[in-house]
């Protein structure tokens, strides 16, 4: 890991994550929830700023489920290097490879939050319900990703 990496990933909580693939994974999701608040704490419109936090409240149940796969895949597999532990069937690239995907996942429910913030100051009505919905049905598609990488 190089010294910028680790100045920009911040350890969160404690040991049961080790400082391999796990704890990173937990830690980029939890990056993208930050973000995710962050955007939608400087959305001019009061209803709509309260809309795309309970979106927000949605991602921290989220986050806490991705913090127990996590602790749970590094109780089975522990990982303290980059590499993903081999596991029967390659259940534990699967694992992380959603866990993954679900943080990408959580970035673009951000940009929704920021284009309705577009919106918003463009008083644009219909863009702004469209990004919205774009931000709900991505963070439906996390909640799943998610689920599915619960061993």
């Amino acid at each position: 890991m190089r010294m910028l990496d680790w100045i920009r990933t911040p350890v969160i909580g404690t040991a049961p994550l080790g400082h391999g693939v796990w704890r990173r994974v937990h830690d980029r999701f939890a990056r993208g929830v930050r973000r995710y608040r962050a955007v939608i704490d400087v959305v001019p419109s009061r209803p709509v700023r309260m809309e795309l936090a309970e979106i927000g409240e949605d991602l921290d149940e989220i986050l806490e489920l991705v913090r127990e796969a996590c602790e749970h895949a590094q109780a089975a597999a522990p990982s303290e290097g980059p590499d993903v532990p081999v596991g029967p069937g390659d259940v534990y690239l699967d694992v992380h490879r959603r866990l993954a995907r679900a943080a990408t996942l959580c970035g673009r429910a951000s940009e929704s939050a920021m284009m309705t913030r577009v919106a918003v100051r463009m008083k644009d009505a219909d863009g702004v319900r469209d990004h919205i919905d774009a931000a709900r049905r991505t963070v439906k598609q996390v909640r799943e990703m998610v689920e599915g990488a619960v061993i």
